[in-house]
């Protein structure tokens, strides 16, 4: 028997998501308004743990102020490209209808959360040792590289077959998703606040997410040269060069 008819406890579902997604289906069957709230019970759960480790590296309120924006981060994808992403699958020869769609993309980032959550401690280890702030970044991009791709995989593999494209639609659908994501996730930050900035619950637009990745990876190298000339400015007294800072020293902050 199905775990969806069997138990819809928040621990069933749970090892269900995280175990065997696909037993939550029977047949064509797509136990959405029962599983519906366990679901996002899941993901505000444990993207908000998440979240009180992305906040520990700052500290303070900003614990209380990750824990409540990273489930929105994960959500955001859902809730902006589902009519995109179906209209792609259907053009893919993919019949799938909302329920099927909203079912798999919720049991996705419900498994994502799930494995952020479980990186968590490792993170938490990590900055705990004064860990540079770049390197922070890149860590936590890390981890939400890992735990959404194998969410994106979750996702299609709980759709319908079939489709000559269907393929194509995989993959234009997981570029879709994982740019709302990223860029989401640049508009609600920060996250990881610098040591000596200003703790707030958002940043004022600026740049984006890509430009400020490439910067902190390259800053995590130590590589404070070569920058957007209009976004950053290098400076030096002598000899001490000095680290870069975006304008108001914020925008690469996540």
């Amino acid at each position: 028997m199905s775990a969806a008819r069997n138990d819809t406890s928040l621990l069933s579902l749970t090892v269900a998501v995280l175990r065997a997604p696909a037993s939550l289906v029977t047949g064509d069957r797509v136990p959405l308004a029962r599983v519906l709230p366990g679901l996002l019970l899941l993901i505000a759960l444990a993207g908000g743990l998440f979240g009180l480790v992305i906040g520990s590296y700052r500290g303070g309120v900003q614990h209380l102020f990750a824990a409540i924006k990273l489930p929105a981060v994960l959500l955001l994808p859902l809730v902006v490209t589902l009519p995109a992403i179906r209209a792609l699958y259907r053009a893919a020869g993919v019949d799938v209808g909302y329920d099927r769609l909203c079912f798999a993309a919720l049991v996705g980032v419900a498994r994502a959360s799930l494995l952020a959550a479980a990186m968590g401690p490792a993170l938490w280890l990590l900055y705990s040792v004064n860990l540079d702030y770049h390197r922070a970044v890149m860590c936590l991009c890390g981890a939400l590289v890992v735990a959404g791709s194998i969410g994106l995989f979750t996702v299609a593999t709980l759709l319908p077959g079939g489709g000559r494209l269907r393929i194509t639609a995989h993959l234009a659908s997981f570029a879709i998703a994982g740019l709302v994501f990223a860029q989401g996730g640049w508009l609600l930050r920060p996250f990881l606040v610098r040591p000596r900035a200003e703790v707030t619950f958002l940043r004022p637009m600026e740049a984006n997410v890509f430009s400020s990745v490439g910067a902190a990876w390259r800053s995590s190298r130590g590589d404070y040269r070569g920058w957007d000339a209009e976004a950053v400015q290098v400076w030096s007294d002598g000899d001490d060069v000095r680290e870069p800072s975006l304008p108001g020293d914020r925008s690469d902050e996540r």
